[in-house]
């Protein structure tokens, strides 16, 4: 059966709760999901109904939704019409978050581990006894190594998020690892590289859109996502480069199956004829940027004819599209998405997309690349002491040569061999990380408190990290499904659903920004708490424990009790709040009644142009062609092409990719989303199928370098011959997530650990595996 046809229960779809979640995902090419309209209940519905705004926790958007709820019971999740930066739209996973607080294995009581890791055998406990166990857990390992960095906090991005930041802060380990080193990390220090911030495209507006494996029809950005579909103006032209034919590259204009680790040598072949024909903005290079005469030194020898030999597009369409984006410009994008690092040279070839885009002066204009807004919220700031047993990140320092983890053949003195030089320093560098907690180097880090981020299933080389985790003496999980990591965990706490607890006000920037949080549409189904609740009582518990707090100022202490204990955590979270937009008035009576915040509807773009005294948040103040900073490193100041390696024969590279019915590993155990897609598929070409003796629904091992894993065939024309290619989020190891339990094949299982040296990012493109039938 194809990933595109799947069969769907309507009676299973609509089962649970009453609820409705059907809206297709834009542009998914699903037939048997009608529109949200079409499948409303007729009946009329007795009881008291209310309708709530709120926002939604299904993936990273956080679109604006309405909950329809009758006599307490989320009845159905509709988009809510004054959010515009989700254009009044909810997708098929938003409409399916109505199945999360009756999901029945969703987490309900606080368990605590009493068989070996991974056995399953559990005994409840009481939130107060997990917050008293978990307290006395910290004050163990301070002790025992007397170091508050032999525990370390992971986290995933979310409202919550900051709220678990406080309970590390009131801990002092300064060891948190976030999810951007799986994610766009290499995206945010290539353009900052060149802006000094991480931009926003302004599609809406755009003339000329190219485009780079962000498959925005199917891996949904609001609201970039909806403007390609509905509000993509007219004689706009879409150009998108990806190995796979995505539902993004059946809506662009022309889709270029680009030789996978060259998208880097297609846009030097851009820039090169933008210079050598002198198509840049002349005008604009003089003001603003710094290094011009540098990269027109660099960039003769990548002629389009160059580049074709490397990236196998001909030469005349580089040229096509260099004088179209030229042309169009400054309404012309290199769109900057939200995508995950793919090559180990990958902050490189993001510097040579901002560099395209600032030559041709296509910065803080209508339809180009703009620097992020945001509404004015408060930012708290609340005092934590300071305390003396806390060491440097033990990913810091350099545990092992990068180049380990790098292709062999394709070293670069552009790369530093020891270390990534720019490491967020609240992110971290997972891979690093890792790496020295295996080493114990420089000291043991023997304790993880975790909060929603499912790394066993999120970090490549899976093997390792289960050898990591025996590494570890006691982990904590705060989550709402027994993920993974939770099912290996020593204690495990339930949090609320989004639906059911309180959220503090979060500022999503961008040309339009606007402010959100939540409210509870119904009361917690199972008595669980919100990561308010939980860092509250957790906190309140570490306050009994004076080993805790003896390397910290007395007086320190003190001010933390009055500025975090008693004005945050011992009011409720509508307080905290309400503090957040004290500035504005009016800004909390708009957020409860419409779910959202904002000061005007219309795009905000900044001041490069119009004031005389604007500087770049760069060494120089100006657009940096050449980094100022990447010299005095000894890295590559401007965007040098390495060719990357090559499968051996009989192999293939494994690439990635998203789609717009699941997130990440959050959302394959919904039963409405897993009626979609209840296993994966592996993409591979019709002719190379042939040549192994394969075919659509058969049962292949994927094997690599770090681990195998067995799936399904889909045997298509859709992906290059030297690829192949599933999704995301199966083969789980959790007997808890009993629908996608050892169903399909998981990524993390077969992706070695190669790593950006810069950001520190996975490099995820980087592995090669061989295709055998199962």
């Amino acid at each position: 059966m194809s990933m595109f046809s799947p069969k769907l229960s309507r009676r299973r779809f609509l089962a649970v709760g009453g609820s409705v979640a059907a809206a297709a995902a834009l542009g998914s090419g699903l037939k048997a999901v009608k529109a949200v309209a079409d499948v409303q209940e007729t009946k009329k519905v007795a009881g008291v109904s209310k309708h709530i705004a709120s926002s939604c926790e299904m993936c990273v958007n956080k679109c604006g939704l309405i909950a329809h709820v009758v006599d307490g019971r989320v009845k159905k999740l509709n988009p809510n019409p004054k959010f515009f930066k989700s254009r009044a739209m909810l997708c098929a996973r938003g409409n399916a978050g109505a199945e999360e607080p009756y999901n029945p294995e969703r987490l309900t009581k606080p368990l605590v581990r009493v068989g070996e890791r991974g056995e399953g055998k559990w005994k409840e406990i009481s939130y107060e006894e997990a917050y008293i166990l978990l307290a006395k857990k910290l004050a163990e390992h301070k002790v025992k190594n007397d170091n508050r960095n032999s525990v370390a906090f992971i986290s995933s991005e979310g409202f919550q998020e900051e709220i678990f930041h406080y309970l590390v802060q009131s801990y002092g380990s300064t060891n948190t690892v976030r999810h951007p080193t799986l994610c766009l990390s290499s995206v945010i220090q290539g353009w900052s590289s060149v802006y000094g911030v991480y931009p926003d495209a302004d599609i809406r507006n755009s003339k000329f859109v190219l485009m780079f494996g962000s498959n925005r029809a199917e891996a949904i950005i609001t609201p970039d996502t909806i403007d390609f579909q509905k509000n993509k103006p007219e004689g706009q032209k879409v150009v998108y480069l990806d190995p796979r034919f995505t539902n993004m590259a059946a809506k662009a204009d022309k889709w270029y199956p680009v030789k996978p680790g060259t998208d880097l040598a297609f846009i030097l072949g851009v820039i090169n004829v933008i210079i050598t024909e002198n198509l840049y903005d002349a005008a604009f290079v003089e003001q603003f940027c710094d290094g011009f005469a540098d990269l027109q030194a660099m960039i003769v020898p990548y002629s389009p004819e160059w580049a074709e030999k490397e990236c196998e597009i001909p030469a005349a369409e580089i040229r096509w599209v260099a004088k179209e984006y030229a042309k169009a410009a400054p309404a012309a994008v290199v769109y900057p998405g939200r995508r995950t690092s793919w090559y180990v040279n990958d902050v490189y070839f993001r510097r040579a997309c901002a560099i395209l885009t600032a030559i041709c002066g296509c910065w803080d204009v209508p339809g180009g690349i703009c620097p992020k807004a945001s509404v004015p919220v408060k930012n708290l700031d609340p005092l934590f002491p300071y305390f003396e047993k806390t060491d440097d990140r033990i990913d810091q320092a350099s545990y092992g040569s990068v180049k380990n983890r790098m292709p062999k053949d394709a070293r670069s003195a552009a790369l530093p061999a020891a270390e990534v030089a720019y490491m967020g320093e609240k992110d971290g560098s997972w891979l690093r990380f890792r790496d020295s907690v295996l080493a114990e180097d420089p000291y043991k880090v023997d304790a993880l408190v975790v909060y929603k981020q499912n790394f066993i299933e999120a970090v490549p080389n899976r093997a390792k990290t289960m050898e990591m985790l025996k590494k570890i003496d006691f982990m904590a999980v705060i989550d709402i499904q027994m993920t993974e990591v939770a099912y290996f965990a020593d204690l495990v706490i339930p949090e609320s659903t989004y639906l059911e607890r309180w959220d503090s006000v979060h500022n999503l920037a961008g040309i339009q920004p606007i402010a959100t949080f939540r409210q509870p549409a119904i009361e917690p189904v199972f008595g669980t708490k919100s990561m308010f609740e939980i860092a509250g009582g957790v906190i309140n518990e570490m306050l009994k424990l004076p080993e805790l707090w003896d390397d910290a100022d007395p007086e320190e202490v003190e001010d933390f009790k009055l500025d975090v204990v008693e004005d945050i955590f011992a009011q409720p979270m509508q307080e905290y709040i309400k503090r957040q937009l004290a500035d504005q008035p009016g800004a909390y009576e708009m957020m409860m009644k419409d779910g959202v915040f904002y000061l005007k509807e219309e795009a905000t773009y900044g001041s490069t142009r119009t004031n005389p005294e604007f500087r770049f948040k760069t060494r120089t103040g100006k657009i940096e062609l050449a980094n100022v900073k990447y010299a005095e490193k000894g890295l590559h100041s401007l965007p040098l092409y390495e060719r990357p390696r090559q499968p051996e024969a009989g192999k293939y590279r494994f690439i990635l990719g998203r789609h717009g019915y699941n997130t990440h590993t959050g959302t394959q155990n919904n039963g409405f989303l897993w009626e979609i897609q209840k296993e994966n598929q592996l993409w591979i070409n019709t002719e190379e199928a042939k040549k192994l003796g394969i075919a659509t629904g058969d049962y292949v091992k994927v094997t690599s370098a770090v681990g195998e894993q067995t799936v399904m065939v889909y045997a298509t024309e859709k992906i290059r011959r030297d690829c192949v290619f599933y999704a995301h989020g199966y083969g789980r190891l959790s007997p808890q997530l009993s629908l996608v339990y050892k169903k399909g094949a998981s990524q993390a299982a077969i992706l070695e650990d190669y790593i950006e040296p810069i950001s520190g990012n996975s490099a995820m493109h980087e592995t090669f595996v061989s295709i055998a039938k199962a």
